[in-house]
């Protein structure tokens, strides 16, 4: 009774913060999570145990947490989706430093992105592009269960640290790496046009806002050449746009 009513309480930031824990629900985040994480507890339903390949996931995870049975009544109240597929863990968040974030090709920086699908479609694309990721305050909660789910997995093996604009901005870590923002002002080149065969650090700003003014003055400025009629690209867009255009350069 108690881990379910802790299962509920991680739906709310204030508590992923206190526990360390996020959840994990759904077949495939549970899968990926099973792999790559440290699970403390689990709970699925009779319905979700009848299907062959959840049986099997949820044998496989018996032997590394416990896991419990409960109703579907039960798991509504604790499910974070309208339609609960059956089976939700409450996994360890993992600790990373800059440093760590740095040892990928590349990093994303995320200036106070809110939408918590952006940020959850920017982790996954991340991730397959070999890239690390910062986010600054104002970020979406790395561990909403939104975030969690729009990552598609990758949330458990992206590489990510949490700062303030001011900790990037003086960080020794980044000292001699090149920080791209992108920003549309007289300064800015078209992205294509410049040099990502080093490591760099991109940073895309907030969706209403852009990058921040602080950030903006102390970072080379790129943008992306649209020639439809649309006033601007969803961040998640830019952000595979320009990391994709990294790893050509660097891979290819």
């Amino acid at each position: 009774m108690e881990k379910i009513k802790l299962a509920g309480k991680l739906k709310q930031k204030k508590y992923r913060a206190e526990t360390g824990l996020f959840l994990a629900e759904g077949l495939r985040l549970c899968e990926v999570a099973a792999e790559s994480s440290k699970i403390r507890f689990g709970f699925f339903t009779g319905d979700f145990s009848e299907n062959p390949r959840a049986k099997s996931l949820i044998e496989r995870l018996k032997k590394i947490a416990p896991l419990a049975e409960i109703s579907p009544a039960a798991f509504s109240k604790i499910s974070d989706t309208e339609t609960p597929q059956g089976i939700l863990l409450a996994v360890e968040q993992k600790k990373y430093s800059p440093s760590e974030v740095l040892k990928k090709s590349s990093v994303v920086v995320s200036d106070g992105i809110q939408d918590p699908g952006n940020v959850g479609t920017i982790l996954r694309t991340a991730e397959a592009f070999d890239c690390g990721m910062i986010l600054l305050e104002g970020s979406a909660d790395i561990y909403n269960p939104k975030v969690v789910r729009s990552s598609m997995g990758a949330i458990f093996n992206l590489p990510t640290v949490q700062m303030t604009r001011k900790e990037f901005l003086s960080s020794p870590d980044f000292s001699g790496i090149e920080i791209f923002s992108t920003t549309l002002d007289k300064t800015s080149e078209i992205y294509f046009t410049r040099d990502f065969t080093k490591k760099s650090v991109f940073v895309f700003g907030n969706e209403a806002n852009g990058i921040s003014e602080e950030i903006a003055e102390r970072t080379k400025k790129i943008f992306i050449p649209m020639t439809g009629k649309a006033e601007s690209l969803n961040v998640a867009a830019a952000v595979a746009i320009i990391i994709s255009e990294a790893a050509r350069q660097k891979f290819c």
